[in-house]
């Protein structure tokens, strides 16, 4: 046989050697990945799960997932009119309101939060977001008097608990609004929900309300590296990142004034309100990430820090143990990216932004 023949078999062999192998590889490794997306919670949602598992059974556990969103839609829904938010409200003034026990876990968690931050979160701001949402769709600003009674009927305080289903409002005319908590409360629960089902790495993206579990899934089972979550550039479409952070385990969650917002007479109000002004938030922050173990806290915290400002914000840091964030601002000469230094080699700016500004708030 020729040389040159021989050469030509050679390769052929290990050509169909490396299949061989590949094939080999892919028929020990049981692991599977298996994305999912669909809307649930007034927002977009993408799940991601890897498991020792085949595809259908991981299909099966995801639509579970969503399953389990839409449950939780139907309870803390203040716009639905059958939703046990909606009941709470109903209520308001005169009498306790019957709920389930996710509700009262996402109630506790939110009153939690409003004694953390002095108010800067409030899930009784409802009768303010209900007032501005009424007149921007009607291309007005409410008057001061509005403002100011929506201000009257919003209250952390009032909001009591009685274990285990029991909820008032003890402010007539109040409004219980959970959509600075319900997307982070509910990221958890679907987390708990994986690992019992056997999945071992998990991405839920629920609009900005990112949880992450066990690292980004590669080949073999101890293979992982981190996922990679970017920070929204307040000023570029959606999915370029000022700044990307590197994590395998927790919450990644961030409120911001760039999307959800309404102009009227050539000014933006965004949907982030100041419960003791009863007005949209004003400032230089663009957004803010909390990172934390706890998705519904860093939900709530997301939202109280853009309402307090940077420095209160890092004040409050430096007593919570395990909680980092990301600030982003307007800055003379562009934007401006500071963090606290718990997410030091970890956040990195995108190409072309200053460097990330580090604060030791511990």
């Amino acid at each position: 046989m020729k040389k040159s023949n021989l050469r030509h078999f050679f390769l052929i062999f290990c050509s169909l050697a490396g299949i061989v192998g590949i094939f080999a590889i892919r028929m020990m490794d049981p692991r599977r990945t298996v994305s999912r997306d669909g809307i649930s919670m007034d927002t977009v949602v993408r799940m991601t799960a890897s498991a020792a598992k085949n595809e259908a059974e991981l299909g099966k556990i995801l639509e579970g997932a969503f399953g389990l969103l839409a449950d939780m839609e139907k309870k803390f829904s203040m716009s639905d009119p059958d939703s046990e938010i909606s009941a709470i409200n109903a209520a308001a003034g005169a009498e306790w309101a019957k709920i389930s026990r996710d509700t009262y876990a996402v109630l506790a968690s939110s009153i939690n939060a409003s004694r953390l931050t002095d108010g800067a979160f409030d899930p009784t701001v409802g009768a303010i977001t209900l007032l501005w949402r009424k007149r921007l769709a009607e291309g007005k600003i409410p008057g001061d008097g509005e403002i100011s009674d929506a201000v009257t009927k919003t209250g952390f305080a009032k909001l009591s608990l009685s274990a285990p289903d029991g909820a008032f409002l003890d402010i007539p005319g109040g409004a219980v609004d959970l959509g600075g908590v319900a997307k982070g409360y509910a990221s958890a629960v679907v987390r708990d929900y994986l690992r019992e089902k056997g999945v071992t790495s998990a991405l839920i993206d629920l609009g900005g309300n990112v949880m992450l579990m066990g690292g980004r899934a590669e080949r073999g089972e101890t293979e992982r590296t981190p996922w990679r979550v970017g920070i929204q550039h307040p000023a570029k479409p959606r999915g370029a990142p000022i700044c990307v952070l590197e994590i395998s385990e927790g919450a990644v969650v961030t409120a911001g004034v760039y999307e959800r917002f309404r102009e009227v007479q050539g000014r933006r109000y965004t949907h982030i309100f100041v419960p003791k002004t009863g007005r949209p938030v004003d400032g230089e922050l663009e957004s803010v990430t909390v990172v934390s173990n706890d998705p519904a806290q860093a939900d709530a915290l997301s939202t109280a820090f853009m309402v307090m400002g940077e420095r209160e914000a890092l004040r409050l840091l430096s007593i919570i143990p395990g909680v980092d964030a990301v600030f982003v601002s307007r800055g003379a000469n562009g934007y401006r990216i500071a963090a606290t230094t718990g997410l030091d080699g970890m956040l990195r700016p995108s190409e072309g932004e200053a460097p990330v500004e580090f604060f030791d708030v511990q």
